[in-house]
């Protein structure tokens, strides 16, 4: 058990940097320069990656039907991660169009974060 709380805490640990540059990398993501289009499409990816299992809560949250929600967000879940993988396995392309979930920064999922 202690090492299970370790690693979750070490994880969390982890992704805190991320979670206050999130909004740089998704603002910067469509940036018609080189280096901050393939550094923001890379920090969207791991983004949209580490947290797409936040659709599994959120989507029955925010429907009426909590059953249609939970199927939403089983779909979302894996949409998002999906997306989140691609992007960091194409992020060194940034003109490769990958289809994005909505919204596209996981920031704004929770509200923390207006859409730009």
């Amino acid at each position: 058990m202690r090492k299970v709380f370790v690693l979750v805490m070490a994880m969390l640990i982890a992704c805190v940097p991320m979670s206050f540059a999130a909004c740089w990398f998704c603002e910067h993501a469509d940036s018609e320069k080189y280096v901050e289009a393939a550094s923001g499409k890379l920090g969207r990816g791991v983004a949209n990656a580490a947290f797409g299992w936040v659709e599994l809560f959120r989507q029955p949250a925010i429907n009426e039907n909590a059953w249609e929600g939970v199927g939403k967000g089983l779909v979302h879940t894996i949409g998002r991660t999906g997306s989140g993988i691609l992007e960091v396995a194409t992020f060194i392309i940034p003109d490769a169009k990958i289809p994005l979930p909505d919204p596209t920064c996981p920031l704004e999922m929770t509200g923390a974060v207006k859409g730009s």
